[in-house]
């Protein structure tokens, strides 16, 4: 029994397809994730707190479950035999975002404070566990026809860069300027602004770490961003030599 669990929860051990599980987990990343961001906005999660309550702890309980279920199938991959190899797997990094993500459940009973809002956010690891089941790079050379994944792909690797530059900026300026980083949901704005290069200027961070981290995030936006650009511009650059 354990032995099929792993399959079903390891990509490629038994079809090139996603299981039924692997889909499940996927989709409760996706919708955990939407709910964390969306906790933020503090006057949705004061009319909604038993919602965000109840849907913390049944996606804890998810993750959790599969979790340990990881760590007890583990050694059924040769690479993670025996103890040694079971402790290797916990400290891999796909388990340590496995357990980050499931860290805030419990962890309760503290007031409201910048701390805590980190931890509360750290559930955003979810999204980053995505990336152990993507398999699109492989095809970023194929033809226009077979560019599909590869567009999805490069959307998805822009969205996290937004969502991270969104959340850290929402961490780091939400004390100082509420109005305009109270939440992740009003952290986006300045985030599009900032990583599409257009800076509007209405609105900007005036801590020091918020500048940092402006920084930062304007010049990886340079090279994330205009990736679904670069992949079309290459499809059709490859389209054209074919055809002549």
């Amino acid at each position: 029994m354990l032995k099929n669990i792993y399959k079903q929860l390891n990509f490629g051990e038994t079809k090139k397809n996603f299981s039924f599980l692997q889909k499940f987990l996927i989709f409760s990343i996706i919708i955990s994730s939407i709910i964390v961001i969306i906790e933020t906005e503090n006057a949705i999660y004061l009319k909604n707190k038993n919602f965000f309550e109840y849907s913390k702890y049944i996606f804890g309980f998810i993750f959790t479950t599969e979790y340990l279920l990881r760590v007890l199938t583990c050694g059924y991959s040769k690479k993670y035999q025996g103890l040694v190899g079971r402790i290797k797997y916990i400290f891999s990094f796909w388990t340590l975002i496995d357990l980050l993500a499931i860290l805030p459940l419990f962890i309760s009973g503290v007031n409201e404070t910048f701390l805590l809002r980190l931890f509360r956010l750290i559930r955003l690891f979810s999204l980053i566990r995505i990336g152990r089941y993507s398999n699109a790079l492989k095809n970023v050379l194929d033809a226009i026809s077979d560019r599909k994944q590869e567009l999805i792909f490069a959307i998805a690797i822009s969205s996290t860069v937004l969502l991270i530059s969104s959340t850290f900026m929402y961490l780091l300026e939400a004390e100082h300027q509420p109005e305009a980083f109270g939440s992740i949901i009003r952290s986006t704005w300045w985030a599009a602004a900032a990583l599409t290069t257009v800076g509007y200027g209405d609105v900007y961070p005036i801590t020091a770490l918020g500048k940092v981290f402006a920084v930062i995030s304007a010049f990886s936006s340079i090279g994330i961003v205009a990736l679904p650009a670069g992949i079309l511009a290459g499809s059709f650059t490859e389209k054209f030599k074919k055809k002549k």
